[in-house]
C-alpha cells in the first residue's frame, strides 16, 4: 500500500509539473504571433483490482491540447486575404492622388494659362511677344501633361517591382509550408499532435493569404493540401507549384504571373488570385492607374488633334499655312506572343472626340473578331477588318490563326509623348488664308456670315466674286468648273450649297441691291488677321471630347481618381475592420489571456506541493514500517 501511495504521490507530482509547464509555455508565448492557448488534459490512470475493490492510482496527462477553431482560423486568413489586397490597393491610390494634388501645378493649370495665351494672341496677333508666349504656354502643357503621364508610368512600375517581390515571397511561404507539413507528418505516428508545428503552419497560411487567397485541405497523414482561390493546386502532398512574375504577352514592359504546376503553366489575374497583396496591386496597375494614364492619354491626343487642325485651317505671319503646333504618338496594335497565323491589326484615329479611356483586346475565333475594351470588358465582334469602334479604326492584314489575338493600346503612349513642335514667332497661325469682302458700293443689306476657310490655297486659288444681278438672283465667278450665272437666293443662302469653293464656305443673309456684291480671295495682311487665333481661343469651350469641353475632362479625370481614393480607403478601412474582428473571435478561444494563466500557474503550485506531501507522507509510512520490522 506504501508503495501504491508513492506511485499516486510521483505521478500526481509529474502530471503538476507538466501542467505548470503548459501554464508556463502558455505565459511564455502570449505575445507570439500565431501562438494558441495549450491545456494540459488530466485523466485518471485508472484503477487496480483487489479484495477489497478497485484501489485508484492517481492522475496522468492524457494530451496537451491547443485550443483551436478550424473556421475561427479560417476566417483570420479569408479576412487577412481581403484587408491585403485592399490595403495594397489603399496604398498605390494614395500615390496617384499625389499626382494630381496641386492644381496649381496641373495639367488643367496649364490648359486655363493656354487658352488665356490663345486669347491675347487674337487680340494682338501681330505682337511678336504674344506669340512668344502662346508658344511657351504650349510647351508648358505639353510637359506638364507628359509629366503627369511619366509620373503615372512609374507608379506602374513600382507596381511591377512589388509583384516580383511578392511572387518571391509567395513561394517563400510555399516552401514554409511544405517543411511543416513533412515535419508534421513525421509525428503523426506518435498518436500526440505537435500544437506549436500546427500554430506555424497556420501562421504560415495567414501570411500566404496576405499575399495570395488561398484555401486548404487537410490530408490523411495531417498535412495541408493548398490551393489558389481559383482552384489551381499551389502544393498537394509532395507537388509543390512555383509563382513566377514574368514580361506579360501582351504588354512585354508590363509583369504578369505566371503559376507553374508540373509542366504546365497557367496565368493569374487578381480573380484567380482571389485576395492578398498580389490581387490588390494587379487591380491598381491594371485598372486604377491605366484608367488614370488612358485619359490623360487621350486629353493629351485631343489637345493635339484639336490645335493642329486648327493650325492647319489658317496661315502663319507670311501666309504661309500653318504647321502642327504639337506632335503626339500614334496609338499601337501588338500581336501576342505566339501567334501563329500571319494576320497583323492596324490601329489609327477616327474620331478623337469618341475616343474611350481605355485598351483593347483583339481576337480572332475563326469566323469574327472580338474586340474587347477592357476597361469594362464589353466585347464587339466585326466579321472582317476594317472597323470602327470608340473613334478607333481598325485594319487587318494577312490571315490569323484561330486563337491569335492583339492588344490594341490607342492611347498610354501619348500620355508621356505630348509635345509641342520647335516653332519660331511667325509660324503660329494666326489668320485665315482667305478673307472675304463686301464692295464698297452696296446699297443693300446683305452681308456674309459663318465664313470658314479649310484647305484654301492662296497660290493655285483663284478671287472669287460674287455679283447680285437682282435682290433674288446672283452670279458667280472665279470658282471651280466655269462662272455661275442666275443663281437663286434666299436669305440664309449656304456657298457652295454642297463641298465648298476653292477651301471655303460663307453664308449669305440679308437683302442684296441689284449689283451688290462681295469678293472672296487671299488675306493680304495674314500677320494681322486674329481669325484663326479667336479659333484657337474658341477651341477652350469647343465639345471636343465626349460632348464637353477639355476643361471638362480633366475635371471628369480628377473626380474619377478622386472617387477611387476614396472607395478605396473606404474598403481598406472596412476590410481591415472586419479582419481585426476576426482576429478577436478567434483569439477567444485560441489566445492567452495572462489573469487566468496566472491563476492556473498558483492552482497548479499548490497541486505540485501537494503532491510533495503526499510523497512526503508515502515516504513517513514506509520508514514507520522498516523502523517496525527491524525491532
Amino acid at each position: 500500500m506504501t508503495s501504491s501511495l508513492l506511485s499516486i504521490g510521483s505521478r500526481a507530482l509529474n502530471v503538476a509539473q507538466g501542467a505548470l509547464s503548459t501554464v508556463s509555455h502558455n505565459i511564455a508565448n502570449a505575445n507570439t504571433d500565431g501562438y494558441s492557448r495549450q491545456d494540459a488534459v488530466l485523466s485518471t490512470a485508472g484503477g487496480r483490482f483487489t479484495g477489497a475493490g478497485f484501489f485508484g492510482q492517481g492522475v496522468q496527462i492524457s494530451t496537451v491540447r491547443r485550443n483551436y477553431d478550424q473556421f475561427l482560423t479560417g476566417s483570420v486568413q479569408a479576412a487577412t486575404a481581403t484587408s491585403a489586397a485592399d490595403a495594397a490597393r489603399a496604398t498605390g491610390l494614395q500615390s496617384l492622388d499625389a499626382v494630381f494634388g496641386d492644381p496649381e501645378l496641373g495639367i488643367g493649370a496649364s490648359l486655363d494659362a493656354f487658352y488665356a495665351a490663345a486669347g491675347d494672341l487674337a487680340n494682338r496677333p501681330a505682337d511678336t511677344a504674344t506669340r512668344q508666349v502662346f508658344l511657351g504656354r504650349a510647351q508648358q502643357l505639353a510637359q506638364r501633361t507628359s509629366t503627369v503621364g511619366a509620373q503615372l508610368q512609374e507608379l506602374v512600375a513600382q507596381a511591377d517591382s512589388k509583384l516580383k517581390f511578392d511572387v518571391v515571397q509567395v513561394n517563400t511561404r510555399l516552401d514554409e509550408v511544405h517543411k511543416l507539413n513533412d515535419q508534421i507528418a513525421r509525428l503523426k505516428g506518435t498518436g500526440q499532435p505537435p500544437n506549436d508545428l500546427l500554430d506555424q503552419r497556420d501562421a504560415a497560411i495567414t501570411a500566404l493569404n496576405g499575399l495570395l487567397a488561398v484555401r486548404t485541405v487537410e490530408q490523411d497523414d495531417g498535412s495541408l493540401a493548398v490551393f489558389a482561390a481559383a482552384g489551381a493546386p499551389l502544393l498537394v502532398g509532395a507537388q509543390q507549384s512555383v509563382l513566377a512574375a514574368v514580361p506579360d504577352p501582351s504588354v512585354p514592359a508590363r509583369t504578369a504571373i505566371q503559376l507553374k504546376v508540373g509542366g504546365s503553366t497557367q496565368w493569374m489575374d487578381a480573380n484567380a488570385l482571389g485576395g492578398g497583396s498580389l490581387a490588390g496591386t494587379l487591380r491598381l496597375r491594371d485598372q486604377d492607374l491605366a484608367a488614370a494614364i488612358n485619359q490623360v492619354g487621350r486629353l493629351a491626343t485631343v489637345v493635339a488633334g484639336a490645335f493642329n487642325a486648327q493650325q492647319d485651317v489658317g496661315v502663319d505671319a507670311t501666309g504661309a499655312r500653318g504647321q502642327p503646333l504639337f506632335t503626339v504618338p500614334a496609338p499601337t496594335a501588338r500581336a501576342r506572343d505566339g501567334n501563329a497565323g500571319s494576320g497583323t491589326v492596324g490601329v489609327s484615329i477616327a474620331d478623337a472626340s469618341a475616343l474611350q479611356p481605355s485598351d483593347y483586346e483583339v481576337r480572332w475565333d475563326g469566323s469574327q473578331y472580338a474586340i474587347t475594351r477592357l476597361s469594362d470588358n464589353q466585347v464587339t465582334t466585326v466579321a472582317s477588318l476594317p472597323a470602327t469602334l470608340d473613334g478607333l479604326r481598325l485594319t487587318g492584314t494577312g490571315t490569323p490563326a484561330v486563337g491569335d489575338g492583339w492588344r490594341v493600346t490607342p492611347l498610354a503612349a501619348a500620355a508621356t509623348g505630348l509635345a509641342a513642335r520647335p516653332l519660331g514667332t511667325r509660324d503660329v497661325a494666326t489668320g485665315y488664308a482667305a478673307t472675304v469682302q463686301a464692295n464698297a458700293t452696296n446699297a443693300g443689306s446683305v452681308r456674309a456670315t459663318a465664313f470658314a476657310v479649310g484647305r484654301y490655297d492662296p497660290a493655285n486659288a483663284a478671287t472669287v466674286t460674287i455679283t447680285f444681278t437682282s435682290p433674288t438672283t446672283f452670279d458667280v465667278t472665279g470658282v471651280p468648273g466655269g462662272p455661275l450665272t442666275n443663281q437663286a437666293y434666299t436669305p440664309g443662302a449656304k456657298l457652295p450649297p454642297t463641298g465648298d469653293w476653292n477651301g471655303w464656305t460663307l453664308t449669305l443673309d440679308g437683302t442684296p441691291a441689284a449689283g451688290d456684291g462681295m469678293r472672296v480671295g487671299a488675306t493680304s495682311s495674314p500677320a494681322a488677321d486674329n481669325r484663326n487665333a479667336l479659333a484657337l481661343q474658341g477651341l477652350g469651350s469647343a465639345p471636343l471630347l465626349a460632348g464637353g469641353t477639355l476643361n471638362q475632362a480633366y475635371a471628369a479625370l480628377l473626380g474619377d481618381v478622386g472617387n477611387r481614393v476614396q472607395t478605396g480607403q473606404a474598403a481598406a478601412d472596412v476590410s481591415q475592420a472586419l479582419q481585426a474582428e476576426a482576429v478577436q473571435r478567434q483569439q477567444t478561444v485560441a489566445g492567452v489571456n495572462l489573469d487566468e494563466e496566472a491563476a492556473n500557474l498558483l492552482r497548479y503550485q499548490q497541486a505540485y506541493q501537494a503532491c510533495a506531501r503526499i510523497v512526503q507522507a508515502s515516504q513517513t509510512l514506509f520508514d514507520s514500517l522498516l523502523a517496525a520490522t527491524s525491532r
